[in-house]
Formats: C-alpha cells, sequence, structure tokens
C-alpha cells in the first residue's frame, strides 16, 4: 500500500522550505507546449502549482497527504487562486477530468510498490485526453550517490549514519532540524527504505521529534521505458531538463514523455 512521510512537522518543512528550483519553469513550458488542461500528481504544498495558476495556465492538482493538500490550499487561499485539489494516490486515480497535461516532479516509485507504479501509469493514461502526453522525472541509482550506503557491500552498517543535521528558521520564530539516514536495502526486490527525523525547538528548548519512514523503489531506464511501452504509445527519454539523449554513467537525472 503506497505510504508517504508527508505529514506533521515534514509536512510543514515541505511547505515553509521546498519553494523553489529549476523544475518549476521546465514543467511550466512543459505545460505551454503541450497543453492545458494539465494535472500536477503529487503536487504536494504547491511548488510547481501555484507558479502555474500565477501564469495563468490551468492546471489541477493531487496528492496522497491530506496535509500537503491542506497547506497548499492555505496558500492558494492567500494569493487569491482557485483550482480543484484532490487526495488520492496515484494508483487509485478516479477523478472526472481529463486532461491535455499531466506532469509529476519526485513522485514516481516513492512510497509505492512497482505494481502500484505500474496501476498508476494506467490511471494516467485514462485521464489523458487524445493526443496527451505524461511527463515526469525519476533518478537512476547512482553508486556513488548515498542511497548506496545501503548496498550489500554496505548492510552490515545498516542503518546508515543520520545525514548532517539541516537547520532551518520557522516563520513562527521556532526551528527545525531535519535528517536522514538509510534503513533497509533490498538488492533482490530493488528498493531502499529512507529514515527522516525532525526536530521541532523554541527558544534552543526541543518541543517535538517525528520520525517517518518511506519506500524508494529503484529503476534503470530500460525498466522505466519497458513499463511505459507496456500503457503508452510513444516513450521519450531525455537528460535531466533538457531535449538531448541520456549519456550512461554520465546522466543519473532524467525526463520521461510518455503520449498517448
Amino acid at each position: 500500500m503506497a505510504e508517504t512521510w508527508h505529514y506533521g512537522l515534514v509536512a510543514r518543512w515541505w511547505s515553509e522550505f521546498n519553494l523553489d528550483g529549476p523544475e518549476i519553469s521546465y514543467f511550466k513550458k512543459a505545460i505551454h507546449q503541450s497543453g492545458v488542461p494539465a494535472l500536477d500528481v503529487g503536487c504536494g504544498t504547491g511548488r510547481i502549482l501555484i507558479p502555474c495558476l500565477e501564469a495563468g495556465i490551468e492546471v489541477h492538482g493531487t496528492d496522497i497527504s491530506s496535509e500537503m493538500i491542506d497547506y497548499c490550499q492555505a496558500k492558494l487561499d492567500s494569493k487569491n487562486l482557485n483550482t480543484k485539489l484532490y487526495v488520492t494516490p496515484t494508483h487509485e486515480l478516479d477523478l472526472d477530468c481529463e486532461y491535455k497535461t499531466i506532469i509529476s516532479c519526485g513522485v514516481f516509485g516513492v512510497g509505492t510498490t512497482p505494481e502500484e507504479d505500474l496501476e498508476g501509469l494506467k490511471r494516467l493514461k485514462k485521464h489523458l485526453i487524445s493526443g496527451g502526453k505524461y511527463i515526469f522525472d525519476f533518478y537512476l541509482p547512482d553508486k556513488s550517490s548515498k542511497e548506496w550506503e545501503g548496498s550489500e557491500e554496505h548492510q552490515p552498517n545498516l542503518p546508515s549514519k543520520w545525514s548532517k543535521p539541516d537547520h532551518r528558521d520557522l516563520s513562527d520564530g521556532t526551528c527545525l532540524t531535519l535528517q536522514t539516514r538509510i534503513l533497509e536495502f533490498n538488492s533482490i526486490e530493488r528498493y531502499y527504505i529512507r529514515e527522516i527525523r525532525i526536530e521541532h525547538h523554541k527558544d534552543k528548548v526541543l518541543i517535538g521529534t517525528e520520525q517517518r519512514q518511506i519506500r524508494l523503489n529503484i529503476y534503470d531506464k530500460n525498466e522505466v521505458e519497458l513499463m511505459l511501452q507496456s500503457v503508452f504509445t510513444e516513450v521519450k527519454i531525455f537528460a535531466g531538463l533538457s531535449d538531448r539523449e541520456p549519456i550512461p554513467n554520465k546522466d543519473y537525472y532524467l525526463i520521461v514523455e510518455a503520449s498517448l
């Protein structure tokens, strides 16, 4: 069953600090080129959705976390913006709308099983207008990255060490401190479990702590391509936020365009 760690202090962290990034302009341009109406799957607190609405783009949003949707709605209200928001996992998507463009950023393979990922692709296809596109990003496994701290040669060291504390001040004068670590790495089922810990301080006094876990599926380029080809008519994969083909052992952040 799909799960997420985006609740409580984690959701608040995302709402306050996950605000920008080059993906925003990329996906705005992608929607302009592919057409509206659009759907932002896993919209979170509105990092991409809100700038799109501010640019006059018709876009709706979904997220599995009701708290993330609540934060997103509050931001919309503060900016006098209006759109449709839905609380639903992608593999249970069943809306009364069809879209010319569907986007998702940092969502594919996150908090799901491979079966749910495949069902999610089928659900997204049903919500696309003929000729529409599903555009999303994902990361290839890079053996130099922190994710591979949990690989077989590092199994005796699991759970891994907590990451360096990231301290951020909140708008109410309190402070959040975030750390993550790898709990489990499964080379057969090809996933790993990451744990997040957030501490909440006021005047340097600890007033709250939360720890949550999330499953992250590991896919290579060919696996993703085959999954998509079983559902969509045409599949194109690009290197990062570009229009060129990925270079092996160099490009680990990929963009996918799946069309009907």
